[in-house]
């Protein structure tokens, strides 16, 4: 468990936004039980982060925005 990646209050309310915990977030990271998950969730976004869509944008491409 010597890898394990910061995560930060900020990151696990995020989560918890991101995951549809219900409750605030404040609840989130107070809840010993609920911040553990998040938190380990939060670890393995930060260690696996999403790729980048290879297809196009459509509402881009029909605006004309080809950047």
């Amino acid at each position: 468990m010597a890898d394990r990646v910061p995560v930060t209050n900020a990151e696990i309310a995020k989560e918890s936004r991101d995951r549809h915990v219900r409750g605030s977030a404040v609840d989130a990271i107070t809840n010993p039980a609920i911040r553990i998950c998040l938190i380990v969730c939060a670890e393995l976004r930060k260690k696996h982060p999403e790729p980048t869509p290879s297809e196009p944008d459509l509402k881009r491409l029909a605006a004309g925005d080809t950047d």
